[in-house]
Parts: structure tokens; C-alpha cells; sequence
């Protein structure tokens, strides 16, 4: 079989016809936004032959090329990595191509939450969005809320006040205690540990990171970061 008769790749054509990089044709593709002959294809490497038709549906297309952050309510004691998140974002049947396996095992996880932690989770292939939470020049800002048993001393509170972190009693009762902790650059295993060192820890949630809020997901939720939201 020639050359010719074997065609070329569907990410040379796609770029080719849209007037696009060669990146921009492959993200097309893997998002569902292609189809051979009036077949969906996600395989860039896919060869198609001159007189196949390949249309290019422009919906998904723009959906697909667009920036995209997922923010997650994680539950205590739940790892969260890309296999999780495949699997608990992937479920929108509405958009299967742009919320398939190929497209969510491009994404990054910035400030990541221990296993045994709670709140809020960020998963996102936005270059800037990730620069803006990475950048240890400027820490982004994060809220805990810490349940422990019992009453909170005084001292253990005004320890907790260190250099750059508010804590505050948010309520409190003979059983438990509800802390506010608030502050640039806090590492939720050491503070976590800490807490559970002063007194017994029974949940450590992050509420929120820099103006992005928790509210009002429950544990297991997500939602798609709208464009004009910031961190």
C-alpha cells in the first residue's frame, strides 16, 4: 500500500483544514470535536485518506481549546490524584469528549490536600492558573477550619498565632473545639500534625484559597471554575 493509500495522520489533516497548530488539532481531536466520515475519532495518529470527510464540530472545539480548572470538595481519608478525579469528574455524560480520560489525565493538581484532610481540591491545565498558585514568591492565602476535642487552651491558641497565621475560636463546647486558621503558606500535613499534638484532631478541612470559597460544594462535588473567577 502506498503512502497515499495509507493517508496521512487526522491531527496533520485537522490542523491542515482549521488553519491551526498542530497541538491545537490534537486537543480537537482527544476532546470529541472530530469526525471521519461521520465517526467521532479521538486518536490523533489515526490516518485518513483524502476523499474521507472530516468535519470539525465548532462547539466542542472551542470548549475543548479553552483553559480548564475543576475545583473538588474532598472527603477525609480519600486520595486525590488524577484517578480520582477521572472518576468523579468524568461522570458529566452530557460532554463526554471534553470530559474524557484523555483530556483530565492532562491535568495538574496545585496545593495538594493530605489523605486524611478535607475541603477544597484544585485540579487544572491553565498555565497561568497553576503558575498563580505555585509561585513561592507569593504563597496564596488559605483558610482551615480544625475540630479537636475538647476546649482550646489560651496558650495552644496564641502558639497558633504565628508569624503570617490568624487562628481564631469559631466555637466551642466541652466536647469540641472549631478553629479558624488563617495564612500564606501553610502546609496542611504540618499543621494537621501540630494540632494533633496540642489536642486530639478529628477533622481538618481547607475552606478556602486565596478568594476562591469552599460554599457551596459538598463532599464529593466539583464544579468548572467560571472564567471570570479568581484566586
Amino acid at each position: 500500500m502506498t503512502p497515499s493509500e495509507e493517508g496521512i495522520r487526522l491531527a496533520k489533516r485537522v490542523a491542515a483544514d482549521q488553519n491551526c497548530s498542530r497541538r491545537e488539532a490534537e486537543a480537537l481531536i482527544v476532546a470529541g470535536g472530530v469526525q471521519v466520515a461521520g465517526k467521532v475519532v479521538t486518536d490523533p495518529a489515526r490516518r485518513v485518506r483524502d476523499e474521507q470527510p472530516v468535519n470539525v464540530n465548532r462547539l466542542v472545539s472551542m470548549a475543548a481549546l479553552a483553559p480548564l480548572t475543576l475545583v473538588l470538595f474532598k472527603p477525609a481519608d480519600r486520595v486525590a490524584n488524577l484517578a480520582w478525579l477521572q472518576d468523579t469528574a468524568g461522570l458529566k455524560a452530557q460532554q463526554p469528549g471534553i470530559w474524557g480520560p484523555e483530556r483530565l489525565a492532562k491535568m495538574q493538581m496545585p496545593l495538594p490536600l493530605p489523605k486524611a484532610a478535607s475541603g477544597l481540591c484544585i485540579f487544572s491545565d491553565d498555565l497561568g492558573v497553576l503558575r498563580h498558585l505555585e509561585d513561592r514568591r507569593s504563597p496564596m492565602e488559605m483558610e482551615w477550619m480544625a475540630t479537636v476535642q475538647g476546649p482550646v487552651s489560651e496558650g495552644t491558641l496564641k502558639a497558633l498565632n504565628g508569624p503570617g497565621i490568624r487562628a481564631s475560636i469559631n466555637r466551642q463546647t466541652d466536647q469540641l473545639t472549631v478553629l479558624r486558621i488563617a495564612g500564606k503558606d501553610i502546609e496542611g500535613q504540618d499543621l494537621g500534625r501540630w494540632l494533633d499534638q496540642q489536642c486530639p484532631l478529628q477533622d481538618l478541612r481547607r475552606q478556602r484559597v486565596g478568594r476562591l470559597s469552599l460554599a457551596p460544594l459538598e463532599p464529593g462535588q466539583w464544579r468548572q471554575l467560571e472564567g471570570y473567577e479568581r484566586f
